[in-house]
């Protein structure tokens, strides 16, 4: 007798797969297009006005994606009742998440406003960028107190099998952060030319689009899933609790892997002012090959928790294996364009010789690591869609602390190279992270897990 995924017809799953996937991706698009747009319209600004941008997005992002992780819980269990047909259930894990993302979103944004000078203060020296960089990350603040529900609510759409309302979301909240970058940033239409702070203001007036759209829905609109007000006072201990189990191990990957890079980036500033922002425009260059893996790593993660709770195993697995397929065409088409054209795409942003010619050369060391990425992000996405994320978690902390930092420091202060050597290293931390997971998922004992 042949089993589900025997019977299930291929080209259905890899249908539910595209379905759920670019959504996702076009949602990383916006994203990323945004981010793309600060960095050419501050680029164009000084080298100091870009590393300030850079390091308080990555400074005020690094915490927030942490505590925003907690939408990674959300998801799981949202899938997995979802697939087992409990609405209710799901409607219930909703509402709880959503009451501690509102105190989460506070308690982030008064740290960044109030500590804004002494987190740049530790990392740089150029008072020019802590000055800068201070007055950008009090604004953004503004905007992390609405970010981080929207983040968690997101998450819970995309478990349910909703990724085109965050995609929606996403496409009216970074319309403003564009719009706003553009006539805030320079000063047109007649209104005042803020350099820096008008990048801030247009992020934070973004944020706050997003959340009501993405608010709105769930409460008004909502057909997978519904924001109850009445079951949010209803404070369930036991279930927060195993949201924490599920969550933690991810907000500390999260804390891993951006903490990893926040000290990366405090080491690579050694290197000079240049080889800084040359950095931080080829990680934004870069960022454009995370759009396909960020999509088939949600495709992943949403049908293999529906899977598992429709006690689906066999079928679970192979919507693992197909996302991470997909994937691994789109992102190793992109690395052949950093090969290719790495000087072309660099020119998008930032038009200073220095940091736009060291930034080629980074992206096109960048280009060998696409393909390892592309399989690290679908199977990390599949394995926390079955809950499995404290795997996930000890991964990333071997692959980010015992392999990248490592390196790098021995890069920059022993061996004493520079900036696309740094690069060299990160091509083997992903190399190591995507042969672990591979193994961790082909293992398969995540299978197992009950929630």
């Amino acid at each position: 007798m042949k089993n589900s995924a025997e019977v299930y017809d291929s080209a259905v799953l890899k249908k539910d797969i595209l379905d759920l996937a670019w959504p996702a991706i076009l949602e990383m698009v916006l994203s990323t297009a945004v981010w793309i747009f600060d960095t050419a319209m501050v680029g164009r600004l000084s080298a100091e006005a870009l590393s300030a941008v850079g390091l308080g997005s990555q400074l005020a992002y690094t915490v927030t994606f942490v505590f925003g992780a907690f939408g990674v819980g959300t998801a799981v269990m949202v899938a997995r009742y979802t697939g087992a047909g409990k609405t209710d259930r799901a409607d219930h894990v909703v509402a709880q998440s959503f009451l501690i993302s509102c105190f989460v979103g506070l308690f982030l944004g008064l740290m960044n406003f109030f500590g804004a000078r002494f987190f740049f203060s530790l990392v740089m020296k150029d008072p020019r960028v802590i000055l800068l960089g201070t007055d950008y990350l009090r604004i953004v603040s503004i905007g992390i107190v609405f970010m981080v529900p929207t983040m968690v609510l997101n998450s819970a759409l995309r478990g349910a099998g909703n990724t085109r309302l965050p995609m929606i979301s996403a496409l009216l909240s970074n319309s403003f952060n564009i719009l706003g970058d553009y006539v805030l940033i320079f000063g047109h239409f007649g209104f005042p030319r803020l350099e820096v702070n008008g990048a801030a203001l247009a992020t934070s007036i973004a944020q706050i689009c997003g959340a009501a759209v993405t608010i709105s829905y769930v409460t008004l609109a909502g057909k997978e899933i519904k924001l109850k007000f009445k079951e949010i006072m209803k404070i369930d201990l036991p279930l927060l609790w195993q949201l924490a189990d599920l969550s933690i191990p991810a907000s500390l990957e999260e804390f891993s892997y951006s903490g990893s890079r926040l000290i990366s980036s405090m080491w690579i500033a050694n290197l000079g002012t240049v080889a800084f922002a040359a950095n931080q425009v080829a990680v934004s260059a870069e960022s454009m090959s995370f759009m396909p893996g960020y999509g088939f790593s949600v495709a992943a993660s949403t049908l293999v928790g529906k899977n598992l709770g429709g006690s689906r195993k066999d079928l679970a697995e192979k919507s693992g294996w197909e996302s991470m397929k997909f994937a691994l065409l789109l992102m190793g088409t992109v690395g052949l364009l950093f090969l290719a054209v790495p000087g072309w795409l660099i020119s998008f942003f930032t038009s200073i010789p220095e940091v736009r010619d060291l930034a080629a050369v980074c992206i096109r060391v960048g280009a060998f690591e696409q393909p390892t990425i592309a399989i690290s992000m679908t199977l990390s996405g599949a394995l926390k869609g079955a809950g499995d994320t404290k795997g996930t978690f000890i991964i990333s902390l071997i692959s980010t602390w015992l392999i990248r930092l490592p390196l790098i420091f021995v890069i920059i202060f022993i061996m004493k190279k520079g900036l696309a050597f740094v690069w060299f290293a990160t091509v083997i931390q992903f190399f190591s992270e995507a042969l672990l997971m591979f193994l961790r998922f082909r293992q398969g004992r995540w299978k197992e897990i009950k929630l």
